[in-house]
């Protein structure tokens, strides 16, 4: 029981440090957060497989789940800001939310209205964010196309994954794996602003990149 106690309170204790992983600029320090969650993890699972030595099982998983989860969050921070040099000035935002990356591309930048061809002046953006995923093969690649809801639901599920699927292409015509990569739309179902406003409907016609390591 004691052994028990100390694992959940060094995991509980490991949860609260979470907040405290942050740079001196106040963005997120995604390599420490992955080290806690990595150690916590490691913590409990080297006890579940070292019955016989309970103690040194929970120090060997908390130190190779630190390393893993360390390493998970520093690509994440390393692609993140390879990402934001890359596109710097397109238009297309990057959000880091110590998971997995999100590349938004806004529709002003990537489509014309009601169209599904890429601008021709946005392939090269597109193609940046190809090699950077090149760069950092451990990761899988969600490709989801939004619009606002003007005009049927089912005019807008196609129109959203025609464009999800115009971004794919182009990541896997530049060398990105097929296998790496699932492009659908999602149409108006996941609207980040209100879509009673020009301005509001504007912001959820995009599409988004969504990068998620697998180790």
């Amino acid at each position: 029981m004691p052994a028990l106690k100390l694992t959940i309170a060094a995991t509980v204790a490991a949860t609260f440090a979470l907040s405290a992983c942050s740079n001196p600029d106040g963005s997120a320090n995604n390599q420490g957060t992955g080290a806690l969650l990595g150690a916590a993890t490691g913590a409990l699972f080297g006890q579940a497989v070292s019955a016989s030595h309970p103690e040194r099982g929970r120090v060997l998983g908390a130190v190779a789940g630190a390393i893993v989860g360390g390493a998970i969050g520093d690509n994440l921070d390393k692609q993140e800001a390879e990402l934001r040099g890359d596109l710097g000035g397109s238009g297309a935002r990057v959000v880091n939310t110590g998971d997995h990356l999100i590349v938004t591309l806004p529709e002003s930048i990537t489509f014309d209205f009601d169209s599904a061809v890429l601008h021709p002046q946005f392939v090269d953006s597109v193609r940046d964010i190809a090699r950077s995923l090149q760069n950092y093969p451990d990761t899988l690649v969600e490709v989801i196309g939004h619009t606002d809801n003007v005009g049927s639901p089912s005019y807008n599920d196609n129109l959203s994954q025609a464009r999800a699927q115009s971004v794919a292409n182009v990541l896997i015509g530049s060398g990105v794996r097929s296998s790496r990569i699932e492009a659908y739309g999602l149409g108006e179902r996941r609207p980040v602003a209100s879509n009673a406003s020009a301005s509001g409907r504007q912001a959820n016609r995009r599409v988004e990149i969504v990068i998620t390591p697998t180790r």
